[in-house]
């Protein structure tokens, strides 16, 4: 594990600590059934993200989100992810629960997440799903995260990097509709995108899987060429992040994906 994913471990870790002294496992669940998830759309799927700040390229904004969530929906985006880690991205619970409550599309808390704990507690701030990094885990905790999120009738993305978290992935009995397998093409090293990484993993992918590229997506002739490659979707967060008219680049991507 790199250095960045043993930092980010130990801080998910310290915040499931105060949150489990704050609120127990019950009182989440419990406040997750006043809670009603989305579910993913079918065909190509565009996650467009939203992230205070990015370890790798800086700060984008640290206010007017809702009108990011109201662009990315105009512009066709499937589902939105949230960042909720606070210390290298500066996100929250708290802009998690506001962005689900600002839209109609399915939310997906992406953190660091290392317990069964934490999905439960996506929920309850309205989640519709949740990220976990396969390398981060151990194949029971995984399969306890995949269980935990298939109760609580939410999906999950099941995040690699490389070919061993692929292997690590396929062994797993994660068979479901609501599980997806994302390839992030970003280095856990040096947190560079690496060209071509997509296409290189996407011959090993698991047989069936929904499978979603990830990092260092930023143009229509780009997602034409992940969808050529046996992708079913994306997840953009820079370039998104970046632009002047988050709605038409999301449309334009949208546009490709489904015209593939």
């Amino acid at each position: 594990m790199s250095d960045f994913l043993a930092r980010m471990e130990s801080s998910s870790r310290s915040r499931l600590a105060e949150a489990e002294g704050f609120s127990t496992l019950e009182s989440q669940r419990r406040a997750a059934e006043t809670v009603t998830t989305v579910g993913l759309p079918t065909g190509f799927l565009l996650f467009a993200e939203i992230k205070p700040v990015s370890p790798a390229e800086g700060g984008f904004r640290h206010s007017g989100f809702l009108d990011l969530v109201e662009a990315y929906e105009s512009g066709g985006a499937s589902a939105l992810s949230v960042l909720t880690e606070p210390t290298e991205f500066g996100g929250s619970l708290q802009l998690l629960k506001e962005v689900a409550a600002a839209t109609s599309l399915p939310v997906m808390r992406k953190d660091f997440i290392v317990d069964a704990y934490q999905v439960w507690e996506a929920r309850s701030h309205g989640a519709s799903g949740v990220l976990a990094i396969a390398r981060m885990l151990d194949a029971d905790v995984l399969e306890e995260i995949a269980r935990a999120a298939l109760e609580a009738d939410m999906f999950l993305l099941v995040e690699a990097f490389d070919r061993a978290d692929i292997k690590a992935v396929s062994a797993l009995n994660l068979s479901s509709r609501q599980v997806l397998v994302g390839v992030n093409s970003r280095d856990l090293t040096t947190l560079e995108v690496r060209p071509n990484a997509h296409e290189e993993l996407s011959g090993l992918l698991p047989e069936g899987c929904t499978a979603i590229a990830e990092s260092g997506i930023h143009s229509p002739e780009h997602v034409r060429s992940l969808t050529a490659a046996g992708y079913h979707g994306v997840l953009v967060g820079t370039s998104l992040m970046r632009s002047d008219d988050p709605a038409a680049a999301v449309a334009a991507l949208v546009t490709a994906g489904t015209a593939s």
